[in-house]
This record gives structure tokens, C-alpha cells and sequence, in this order.
């Protein structure tokens, strides 16, 4: 009778404890946030999170180093070949359709996404994801969207972001799983002052103090993993490193699909070749290659969207019609831009993870953004869809 009550009382206390809090994650993008950026200024806030959690020595990211890319091969863990996305200007001859950032009938098109973003494997394991603006969650891949999304509108205030995702994911009923945030203020001044530019600094200041918002703001949710990134890293350009294509090839004869540093176009009839060959002499400040020698490292060629040539620019350099330039004026191009080979560290990225999921103290050398669609299956305990990321790539930042 004695050993009947012990076990009666074991099982109520059981039945009776608090249940266990499922994860969840956060993943904030601060667009065009360098890697080295955090070195530039004091960041109380991010450094608290490091000393805390995990970070790397940079976060690579996909050829080409643009916004688009890289922010949909993050929610994939996908290179541009195998998502679709190879560009932040594309064209795809079989939809023969274009697509480009401002085209918000090609944005919110899912014929453009190949592959399955986080937000669909978390809504397919029967959890919930709510996205705050990341690239691919306006159009319904698969014919699904997430539980919460929202249209990108950048006059929606920094801090109101953060309250809206806080809201959906610490309600009593039905909170959101998986949460995304973006921010693209530090790459707006990084592209008009340049990366060493006093406004950056401001800008990192800026990024730094609304992390600090929103660790006040879930002081008591600790069940909420972060995963601070960033697509690119930024460097600086100037009007004394250019590359002007009509010294090098009849300019009326080609169409520009993708724009500098990493230019492709389409040339008329069956010239690419003749215009490659012309280019390749003439290699120093920019490397061309057609479409079937780009790198393997690229990860960029076996796609119907890829044109017939791509040229890549070297540090610092831009890539246009003499046309383009002198419509711009002597002092174009000035500030900083990306697209330069993901080989560069200053083209690298920012990561800084911090929460239960993660350890402590832990910092990795560089490694690819692909890896991490893996990493967020892992902390929420989802069944990843295929992706060419590795989780033993980055498995020592996990608990």
C-alpha cells in the first residue's frame, strides 16, 4: 500500500510540473553589417551577447555578395544555383520574365524561389514562424506562407519591429516559434559614406542600441534564441577605379542583366565568345569568365538564369558603360559597395548567437552562411528539407 501511494504521489507531482518551454528563435538581419564593423566603436550591447553566447570570425557569403542572394541562401541553406536567386536583378529566358528588387509583382512571385525556406519547414512541423521582412517570405513558396508575414515597408520604425515579433512570440496562445527582423539602415550609409565613414560608425551605435532594446524587452523570455547575421560586408569605391566596358567592347551589343561589382550580361547574336576573348586580354582590375568556366566556388553556373558572361571586379572597382558613368558625373562612384568575390574578409558578414541553445564563449573561424538554415532545424527540432549546408560545419556553437 505504502509503495501504491509513493508512485500515486510521484505521478501527480510529474503531471503537475510546469511543462517545459518549447525553443524558439529570433534570426535579425542588420544588412550590410561587416564583420569587423563591432572593432570600430564601443558596442556594450553586442558584446554582451558575445561574451555570452557565440559569434565567428566572419560569415561568408554567397557569390555574388548582394542583398537578394544572400539573405534567401540563409533561409534555405541553398547556393544561388540550386534557389534560384543569383542576383538582385535577374532574367529567366524559359519565364522569359525579369525580375529586380522594386519589381513587387517579380518579389512576391514564387516562381522566382526554388528550394524551401525556414519559415515553410517550421509551418510544415506544425509550429508556427512569423516574418518581420526577409527576402522570399512575401510570395507564397509551395503555396504556403507563414503564419505572420509582413510586405516590406521600411517607414515602419526600428524599434516597432521588434515589439510587433516580441508580441507574436511571447502571446499565451499560439506564439510564434520561429521569427525573423530586418534592418537595413547600417548598409543604406555604408553605400553613401563609405565603410570608414563617421555615419557607419553612427550606424553601428544605432544597430548596437536597438539590441539593447530588445534584450530589455525579453529580459523575461529565456527560452527565446537570437541569431544575429548579416548578407554582406561593405568597401569602399571611388572615381579614380573604374572600369569602362566601351574600352573593351561594343557596349550596343550587349544587355546588362546584373549590375556592378559582379556584372553579367547577354551579348546580341553568338558573340559571347569574340567578347569574352576581347575582355580576358585586357584582365587587371576585373576578372571575366563566360558562363560555363565560372568558378566552381561560385556555385553560381549551372542555372538558366546565369548569363552568358560574368565580369567580377576587383577590390574597390566598378564596372559600367562610359554612357552610365557620364550620366552620373566626375564624381561618381563614391561611398561603398558589395558584390565583390566572397573570397574578400570585407565582404564577410556579422553572426553573433546568443540563448539556451547556444554555448557560451564560443568563437568559430569564417564559415559559409549556408550552414545555418541547418542550424536553426536543429534548435527547433525540425526535420531540415534538403539544403547544401553541413551542421557539422558549425555544430560547436550548439549546446
Amino acid at each position: 500500500m505504502k509503495h501504491l501511494l509513493l508512485t500515486l504521489s510521484v505521478l501527480i507531482l510529474i503531471g503537475c510540473s510546469p511543462e517545459k518551454k518549447q525553443p524558439q528563435l529570433l534570426l535579425i538581419s542588420f544588412d550590410g553589417f561587416r564583420a569587423d564593423y563591432l572593432s570600430k566603436t564601443e558596442t556594450p550591447n553586442f558584446d554582451r551577447l558575445i561574451k555570452n553566447g557565440a559569434t565567428a570570425e566572419g560569415l561568408i557569403p554567397i557569390f555574388p555578395t548582394k542583398t537578394f542572394p544572400n539573405h534567401y541562401a540563409i533561409a534555405t541553406g541553398l547556393y544561388p544555383e540550386n534557389n534560384g536567386l543569383i542576383g538582385n536583378n535577374m532574367y529567366d529566358p524559359e519565364m522569359d520574365a525579369r525580375y529586380s528588387m522594386g519589381n513587387r509583382d517579380a518579389v512576391e512571385n514564387p516562381d522566382w524561389y526554388s528550394g524551401e525556406p525556414i519559415w515553410n519547414t517550421v509551418e510544415k512541423a506544425g509550429k508556427k514562424a512569423g516574418t518581420m521582412f526577409w527576402i522570399g517570405s512575401e510570395a507564397p513558396i509551395q503555396n504556403m506562407r507563414p503564419s505572420h508575414w509582413k510586405s516590406y515597408d521600411g517607414s515602419i520604425p526600428n524599434e516597432a519591429r521588434i515589439d510587433t515579433v516580441l508580441k507574436w512570440m511571447t502571446r499565451e496562445k499560439n506564439p510564434v516559434d520561429f521569427g525573423t527582423l530586418y534592418f537595413s539602415f547600417v548598409d543604406s550609409q555604408g553605400h553613401r559614406y563609405g565603410p570608414d565613414s563617421e555615419e557607419v560608425i553612427e550606424a553601428i551605435q544605432q544597430a548596437d542600441e536597438l539590441v539593447g532594446y530588445l534584450m530589455k524587452e525579453m529580459e523575461s523570455n529565456e527560452s527565446i534564441n537570437l541569431m544575429i547575421v548579416s548578407d554582406h560586408g561593405m568597401i569602399e569605391v571611388s572615381p579614380s577605379r573604374k572600369v569602362t566596358l566601351d574600352d573593351y567592347i561594343d557596349v550596343n551589343k550587349i544587355e546588362i542583366i546584373s549590375y556592378s561589382p559582379a556584372l553579367m550580361f547577354n551579348v546580341e547574336g553568338e558573340g559571347e565568345k569574340e567578347f569574352f576573348e576581347s575582355l580576358k586580354k585586357k584582365e587587371g582590375n576585373f576578372k571575366v569568365y563566360l558562363k560555363e568556366n565560372i568558378p566552381d566556388r561560385y556555385h553560381l553556373k549551372n542555372n538558366s538564369r546565369v548569363p552568358e558572361v560574368l565580369m567580377v571586379a576587383e577590390e574597390g572597382y566598378t564596372i559600367n558603360t562610359k554612357q552610365f558613368f557620364e550620366s552620373r558625373g566626375g564624381d561618381y562612384p563614391t561611398g561603398g559597395a558589395h558584390g565583390f568575390d566572397n573570397a574578400n574578409p570585407k565582404m564577410d558578414a556579422i553572426f553573433v548567437a546568443y540563448g539556451p541553445a547556444f554555448k557560451k564563449g564560443v568563437k568559430l573561424s569564417r564559415f559559409e552562411n549556408i550552414h545555418l538554415y541547418e542550424v536553426m532545424a536543429k534548435i527547433l527540432n525540425i526535420e531540415p528539407a534538403p539544403n547544401d549546408g553541413d551542421i557539422d560545419a558549425v555544430i560547436e556553437i550548439l549546446q
